[in-house]
């Protein structure tokens, strides 16, 4: 059961990342940026956003199992959100790095400040509302280019 719950938390903390005393949050949708250029230039949209929505279940999973018994749902060790939310703020991106940095730019702000509708399930103390805060920041950003290069 230990090596569950180790495997767990270290996947749940971005491998690593959110371990990192200084922004761990915003490392870890830093971090995930690399990743999504690599998968969004080789394979399909709909390949990355099927891989997105993998991840997302195997978070949700891994979550169940770190958060048990915990009276703080949302730890800040806890960035697989972060990685989802980012991920899915990049979807409609061009593979352009200023595209990506307006994106990051734009999601952390989203994330940080947590807007209505993004601060209701902010407030939700479960697992589900760890991960679909950052799944609506990251769906506004998404929004908002898929607006900007005309649906």
């Amino acid at each position: 059961m230990r090596i569950k719950k180790f495997i767990s938390t270290f996947f749940c903390a971005g491998f690593g990342v959110g371990f990192s005393p200084y922004f761990p949050g915003t490392l870890a949708s830093f971090t995930i940026l690399p990743v999504c250029w690599f998968l969004k230039e080789n394979f399909s949209t709909q390949f990355f956003v099927l891989t997105v929505c993998v991840y997302i279940l195997i978070c949700f999973f891994l979550l169940k199992i770190i958060l048990i018994d915990k009276n703080n749902m949302d730890p800040k060790y806890v960035v697989c959100d972060e990685h989802i939310g980012q991920a899915i703020a990049i979807i409609f991106c061009n593979q352009k790095v200023l595209e990506y940095f307006i994106a990051f730019l734009l999601f952390r702000i989203l994330d940080i400040f947590k807007p209505y509708p993004i601060s209701y399930f902010d407030k939700l103390k479960n697992v589900s509302g760890v991960i679909l805060d950052d799944v609506l920041a990251g769906l506004i950003v998404s929004l908002v280019f898929l607006i900007y290069h005309g649906m």
